[in-house]
């Protein structure tokens, strides 16, 4: 007696987070399965993508705005219930957190499903004092968001996409780092889905939430980059030499360090319009730097005069071979004058005895052993806000001035410290410069890269990870 053979088909349990709570069959289909494509609805299996699906256009439906039940409804998908990835619950008099009455994030947090309401106390009570920890800055991140994301969702998105991106380098490895970069780059397209067409509207009431938003995805991007160069480097076989490796990857890497300069020009999309918008708002504190020395007071100690000596040699390029570069030649200067800037206010802000008061402050080391608290980490990212559009587009043709300009640039994320999102930014960008230059180029970033202590020669052999470790482990500095 022969059995009929049952014709197999996905089971429901497999499907997306809709189709489960609509009960109807799901195709499975990555990104998004053809219910939800076919109805505009943004299917869970969005939460899977790679971070190399990371995009500025919108992966959902059209729609300008999400409601707080369709924001629910989003992230109603598989959660990620490792207790290892949970941020502690706030210590106080044991009430509930959703009962304290001084629960800033209760409204944004009611949006969420339970696993995004722990990413969101990560975010709290660990991710937001890296952004800001003992400055005016940590008024604006630790208050002022929470009550702007309760009223935009891009920011909601936003702060859930650095919150998970921020668990993912405490991951070092494995599947939980895994889920937690793979949520970070679903977050990060939400919220730019919903950021962009709020760009074609500043006004008074969005320019402050535009720009913090922007500001998360310029840090976004910084630890993207690090990642996808760390991931790039490490596809190479050790063996291989850096001026042996292929032009694909190089392309793919100074595209990775072109995203942070962009990622840097972001708010200016909102400042350019929304200038005293968002310096009369909630996060004014932020965007003030009334307070900066003028120009004409620095460079301030001999080393930052040496400093500025060996940058002006560079313009000798350009002098030098005058037929070749004269159409380019003054977007150039300007690059390398607004560097020689950033060089000068550094070494003021980071001068322990100054009457400058922090700001947004960071760790910053001038050598190996040295360590100083720079007052603010915004002279370090001022140079690729005011450098022309000219220059960028001779960095896209790697143009060999513009690639030196930026190695030297390079020092100065390099020379942070304790800081996850800009760790192995700047040692990242000397080696993508390097790969673009060409070894007959090398002596020219000679300099950076051995401030920066990166060997060339061998920039492909594995590294350590110098923050490498269980959770616990983790310095609290660093996290």
């Amino acid at each position: 007696m022969t059995t009929a053979t049952r014709k197999t088909h996905n089971k429901t349990r497999l499907g997306c987070a809709n189709c489960k709570k609509r009960r109807i069959k799901c195709d499975c289909k990555h990104p998004i399965c053809s219910n939800c494509e076919k109805r505009g609805h943004d299917c869970s299996f969005l939460l899977l993508a790679p971070s190399s699906q990371l995009s500025v256009k919108s992966v959902t439906s059209p729609r300008r705005t999400a409601s707080p039940e369709s924001l629910q409804q989003i992230d109603s998908a598989p959660h990620i219930t490792s207790p290892s990835l949970r941020s502690p619950r706030p210590p106080s008099s044991g009430l509930p957190p959703h009962l304290r009455c001084d629960d800033v994030w209760r409204d944004a947090r009611e949006k969420l499903s339970p696993s995004l309401q722990d990413l969101l106390y990560h975010f709290e009570y660990t991710t937001a004092l890296t952004l800001a920890s003992q400055d005016p800055a940590k008024e604006a991140w630790q208050i002022a968001v929470p009550q702007l994301a309760a009223r935009h969702d891009f920011l909601t998105h936003h702060i859930l996409a650095i919150a998970s991106l921020h668990l993912g380098r405490l991951h070092v490895r494995g599947d939980e780092r895994s889920a937690m970069m793979n949520l970070s780059a679903s977050q990060m397209n939400k919220a730019l889905s919903r950021y962009r067409p709020a760009l074609e509207n500043i006004n008074a009431e969005n320019a402050s939430a535009l720009f913090a938003g922007a500001t998360l995805t310029a840090v976004y991007l910084f630890r993207q980059s690090t990642v996808e160069i760390d991931e790039l480097r490490a596809s190479i076989s050790v063996k291989t030499k850096t001026s042996h490796t292929t032009a694909a990857v190089s392309k793919k890497m100074l595209e990775s360090i072109l995203r942070t300069i962009y990622g840097l020009r972001g708010p200016l999309a909102v400042l350019i319009p929304g200038f005293q918008y968002v310096l009369q708002g909630q996060m004014g504190p932020v965007l003030d730097r009334n307070w900066w020395p003028h120009p004409s007071t620095f460079p301030s100690t001999e080393q930052a005069i040496d400093e500025d000596r060996r940058l002006a040699r560079i313009e000798e390029l350009w002098t030098e071979s005058k037929s070749e570069t004269e159409p380019f030649s003054e977007a150039l200067a300007a690059a390398l004058l607004y560097l020689r800037e950033a060089y000068a206010l550094v070494s003021v802000l980071a001068q322990p005895d100054t009457e400058y008061p922090s700001h947004t402050s960071i760790c910053y080391s001038y050598d190996s052993e040295t360590e100083t608290n720079l007052k603010d980490r915004g002279a370090i990212f001022f140079w690729a806000t005011k450098i022309p559009r000219e220059f960028l587009v001779l960095l896209e043709q790697k143009n060999r001035d513009a690639l030196v300009i930026v190695a030297h640039y390079a020092v100065l994320p390099g020379r942070v410290r304790n800081t996850w999102w800009l760790e192995g930014l700047g040692s990242n960008m000397v080696i993508a410069v390097a790969m673009a230059l060409g070894r007959d180029n090398w002596h020219l970033i000679e300099w950076p890269v051995k401030v920066l202590n990166v060997d060339l020669e061998n920039a492909f052999t594995a590294k350590p990870d110098k923050l490498e470790g269980n959770l616990g482990e983790v310095p609290m500095e660093i996290i």
